[in-house]
């Protein structure tokens, strides 16, 4: 009863949503450009007296034109010294306003980046989170009917010296949802506040797997999702047993000893308050884990209408080990180009996950791949750029950043009215160069996904390094730990990879041709390298809901030691 009435409530919300959000959305799609200009101007109006508005003469720029002559590309570390005086003397430097906190993310030296969050930042990424929402519920009937498990990274992951809060702009809006929807979440918000990072993967596991109608999962990054499949084939007695009792014996054991400054006593007892006996539904999965022989989400959650999550960029190649657990009815939804700088864009088309670019919330900019990187800079604007090819991708953003280089590669690949949809192909740096071949991670993840398809193989995770006083590239693979490597796949899977790469790259098939470059070495790793590899990441700055794997690198460009995880 109570179900039906907050889906009631939720229907109603969402016809709100529709006229208040979506239709005005749809009207900007028909003329992208002039909702850009005019996006251009009230940025540049709003700001004209902040100390880079006059440095710059934003009072004197009346067209875009003039813009991009007053201001050069910007990077973090340009922009670092605006945003620091304006924190330490609350004058207004970058942004017209004080920001309420900041977004933190990893940069290019050893200090993390702090982009600035405004009021109207958090509106924009809430607005912009309700159209998703609203596309996700017209295209996939009883998408909300349920429960919904989010993951996200906390809210607020410290302070600066100045007390002005620091984290992420997911766990902020997950904490701020109204009343309605945050009464369909199954993981409490405090679990995210758990630093432990295996205890914390428990607990989200703990609680979705107590919920058997699950309708919708979202999460930033698929590695989340894998990471609980994982737990729940290797905890699943553990997990049934505190779903069974009411109990989670991991965190009381945590609990134990001294917490760590976001694991406080209140946020442990109301996580152990949220979680209930639920003897009928530990049978349920222990009926269901004797007859099947494991527990899969199509399983444990036989209503999942979708999972939102990252599909493109080197995240793809993780899905199809995320769909081998689900029903033939489930959509795995794009969850969007986002970013801790800015939001890329809004997947309207859910059917066919296609987004259009945030162009009413950043001014944008594109210049062709092969122009930037060949030092040749021909700026286009929205409705310059073409279906199938490849842009770099700079903003201008509501909160100071301006012709911001975030070294991005998008793909327009498609239209929604006059609007050019856009997806995520791959970081800038993903590009490695031993004797011209110029390898890009793009190339190595299609050149993967045909050597799984081709040896049907269930590759977990992989990475390879350019290493160029070898002439060589050494790639790392770990296979799904029931596959039991052996020296039969080596040899097909050094021949599958080199095909695939020639086949995608002319110029790497000449240097092979040439012997110039040597076969790529394969290595297989133990099981569980992933998650090492992750969390030593994590352990040196990089952002959980924001970690990307860069599968093509440079071998001194990473500390981790893959060798020594080697079979």
């Amino acid at each position: 009863m109570l179900n039906a009435l907050l889906n009631l409530l939720m229907s109603f919300r969402m016809l709100i949503m529709k006229y208040r959000l979506w239709n005005p959305v749809i009207l900007q799609t028909h003329k992208p450009l002039e909702t850009q200009n005019r996006l251009l101007d009230k940025i540049l109006a709003e700001n004209k007296n902040t100390h880079f508005g006059q440095e710059h003469n934003f009072e004197k720029i009346s067209s875009y034109q003039e813009f991009r002559q007053a201001v050069g590309i910007q990077s973090y570390e340009e922009l670092r010294p605006y945003i620091d005086k304006q924190e330490d003397e609350g004058e207004a430097y970058l942004n017209r306003e004080q920001p309420v906190m900041y977004a933190q993310t990893s940069g290019t030296t050893d200090t993390p980046k702090y982009v600035p969050i405004l009021e109207d930042t958090i509106s924009d990424y809430k607005r912009s989170q309700k159209i998703f929402s609203y596309a996700l519920y017209t295209s996939i009937p009883g998408v909300y009917d349920g429960k919904i498990m989010g993951i996200v990274s906390p809210a607020v992951e410290g302070n600066l010296e100045t007390g002005t809060p620091f984290g992420s702009m997911s766990g902020l809006i997950y904490k701020s949802m109204p009343s309605i929807v945050r009464s369909k979440y199954v993981v409490p918000a405090e679990v995210f506040e758990i630093e432990d990072y295996e205890l914390k993967y428990y607990l989200i596991s703990a609680f979705a797997l107590a919920d058997e109608n699950i309708t919708l999962i979202g999460t930033a990054n698929p590695t989340s999702i894998l990471k609980i499949i994982k737990l729940i084939k290797t905890e699943g007695n553990q997990l049934i047993r505190d779903i069974k009792n009411g109990t989670l014996e991991k965190l009381l054991s945590s609990a134990k000893e001294v917490p760590t400054e976001r694991q406080t006593d209140d946020a442990i007892e109301q996580i152990l308050a949220s979680f209930k006996s639920d003897p009928a539904r530990a049978r349920q999965l222990e009926r269901i884990q004797s007859e099947k022989g494991n527990l899969t989400f199509a399983d444990v959650w036989p209503n999942l209408k979708a999972i939102a999550t990252w599909t493109n960029g080197s995240c793809r190649v993780l899905i199809p080990s995320i769909q081998n657990q689900l029903s033939s009815s489930t959509r795995i939804v794009e969850l969007g180009y986002l970013s801790s700088e800015f939001r890329g864009n809004i997947t309207l088309d859910v059917l066919n996950n296609q987004g259009i670019p945030t162009i009413d919330e950043n001014f944008f900019e594109f210049v062709e791949q092969e122009e930037w990187e060949s030092e040749q800079h021909n700026f286009l604007t929205i409705d310059q750029i073409e279906e199938g090819k490849q842009y770099y991708i700079f903003a201008t953003t509501q909160n100071g950043l301006y012709r911001y280089f975030i070294n991005d590669i998008i793909e327009v690949n498609g239209r929604f009215n006059n609007t050019p949809t856009i997806r995520f192909v791959q970081k800038g740096k993903g590009v490695t160069n031993i004797t011209g071949e110029k390898l890009y991670e793009n190339h190595l993840i299609e050149a993967i996904g045909e050597v799984k398809q081709k040896l049907g193989l269930d590759i977990q995770f992989f990475i390879m390094f350019a290493m160029p006083d070898n002439l060589q590239y050494h790639l790392y693979v770990e296979l799904d730990f029931a596959e039991v490597p052996n020296d039969d796949y080596q040899p097909e899977i050094v021949k599958e990879v080199e095909e695939s790469l020639c086949k995608l790259n002319i110029e790497y098939k000449s240097k092979r041709e040439s012997q110039r470059l040597q076969p790529v070495k394969v290595t297989f790793l133990a099981e569980g390298t992933s998650e090492a590899y992750k969390r030593d990441c994590i352990e040196n700055g990089q952002r959980e809901a924001q970690f990307k794997i860069v599968h093509l690198q440079y071998e001194k460009d990473c500390s981790f030691d893959f060798d020594q995880q080697s079979l």
